[in-house]
């Protein structure tokens, strides 16, 4: 249903344009991931130089994270407006990474181009006739052989999908977004850690788990952080 892309891809655009004037800030288990160390976190830490791939960079939070640590900064976005505005914000912090107009089940690379993939709150999106596994595919398809994917996923017991339509994929319908930007879209949940390790497999392996279980004055997030490497 192509109504279902253009709704969102509209939706984002202008709940980015909004912010387009304010500070952000990177989001905070993208920094403990890459720049601490933890007992359960097996992860290779990139190092000057290393490819990334910052998959639905948004306002560009992670995206200038990124480019400070020296590494070669790639990234997608579901509108060309997005990927304008976060480049006139790069580049006024003096940074500058190749963003480009893309999904997760397409991405305007070659295969093998990345090192590290980095979805922060992005993967599990749906576009419709796509699924996760679709995404994680195209994932694995541009990720160097041992490349690493740090991703959040959504938990099934999050705020988002209150009310939600669970399908049979696994994907559920959201109906009541309190922020509207969502409404209508699909999106994938997991109930458990090893739900998602086994849907990772075969394309993923070496996996680290953490979670978050956050109550922001009556939003209830809920969320997996998971870092695996490319089979």
């Amino acid at each position: 249903m192509e109504n279902q892309n253009n709704n969102i891809n509209s939706s984002y655009e202008r709940h980015y344009s909004e912010r387009a004037s304010s500070k952000v800030y990177p989001t905070e288990f993208v920094v403990r991931t890459f720049l601490a160390k933890y007992p359960h976190l097996n992860f290779k830490k990139p190092i000057a130089g290393d490819s990334v791939l910052d998959v639905g960079f948004g306002d560009g939070r992670n995206t200038g994270l990124l480019c400070d640590l020296g590494l070669d900064v790639s990234g997608i976005e579901i509108t060309q407006g997005i990927v304008d505005q976060a480049k006139t914000r790069l580049s006024s912090l003096g940074f500058n990474a190749n963003l480009k107009l893309g999904r997760n089940s397409s991405i305007p690379y070659k295969d093998e181009s990345f090192d590290y993939i980095l979805a922060c709150h992005s993967c599990y999106y749906c576009d419709e006739g796509q699924s996760l596994r679709d995404n994680l595919k195209e994932y694995s398809r541009v990720l160097k052989t041992g490349g690493f994917l740090v991703a959040s996923v959504a938990n099934k017991s999050s705020y988002i999908f209150n009310d939600a339509e669970e399908l049979s994929d696994g994907s559920l319908v959201v109906k009541n977004d309190p922020y509207n930007n969502r409404n209508g879209y699909r999106l994938h949940g997991f109930a458990a850690k090893e739900e998602i390790e086994q849907y990772f497999y075969p394309l993923f392996k070496n996996f680290s788990f953490g979670s978050a279980d956050n109550d922001y004055y009556g939003i209830e997030e809920r969320v997996f952080w998971v870092v695996c490497q490319k089979g």
